[in-house]
């Protein structure tokens, strides 16, 4: 489950990246994720991750809750990633003693820029993703901001991503919004991190880093 786990994060993380993008910035220190301040995206999923994924969201998107109910390379991929500003909480309720919590080191960059640098390092990024605007597309009656790359094409309309199609040595699939409901309540039960789970710090990126480099140097 841990690779799962982690796999998701990493999907999570991307997704956010880009969403940020069409940020909604009130002030210095308020940053919006979303240009929508709650709402209830319901996602369909095919192709090498078929299933079913739906997302609540909160304070312009600063509090997200995302139930996962899918299949990935035949094996079931279950559970719920909450993310209060920048912490993250990955578990799945039938598995209490494999919750993972992290940092989500983009985000947490993000909180501690100044205003100005936000669409440099933004652009930066997608630069080494090798994502780049390409202009406008509508879907589901809504004009959304395209993104292609050599990862794939997103669509994003008010930072909510509303299609994500992918194809990474040869391994496809497709994420794509079937129901969208915005500025509606959203119950806070949806971004209480249970109690009867057990989560364990995950590695930060900077010693994944690290990992990585020790092992190549005892390779080499």
């Amino acid at each position: 489950m841990k690779h799962t786990q982690i796999r998701t994060v990493f999907i999570t993380l991307f997704v956010t990246v880009i969403a940020f993008n069409q940020a909604v910035i009130a002030q210095k220190t308020s940053l919006k994720v979303y240009g929508i301040k709650s709402g209830i995206i319901e996602y369909k999923h095919t192709g090498s991750r078929s299933g079913s994924s739906v997302m609540y969201f909160d304070d312009y998107g600063l509090k997200s809750a995302v139930k996962n109910d899918l299949k990935s390379f035949g094996k079931t991929e279950t559970g719920w990633v909450i993310s209060l500003k920048d912490e993250q909480y990955i578990f799945d309720p039938a598995k209490p003693k494999e919750g993972i919590k992290m940092k989500n080191p983009l985000l947490e960059g993000f909180f501690e820029m100044e205003q100005k640098d936000f669409g440099k390092f933004v652009k930066e990024f997608y630069e080494k993703m090798g994502f780049k605007k390409s202009g406008k597309e509508n879907f589901l009656g809504k004009e959304c901001e395209v993104f292609k790359g050599d990862l794939g094409k997103v669509l994003i309309w008010n930072g909510i991503m509303l299609l994500s199609e992918s194809d990474f040595a040869g391994v496809k699939s497709r994420q794509e919004a079937i129901s969208v409901k915005t500025n509606i309540p959203v119950d806070k039960k949806y971004f209480e991190i249970p109690k009867n789970i057990t989560f364990k710090e995950a590695p930060s990126f900077d010693d994944i880093d690290k990992l990585i480099e020790d092992s190549e140097d005892e390779k080499e």
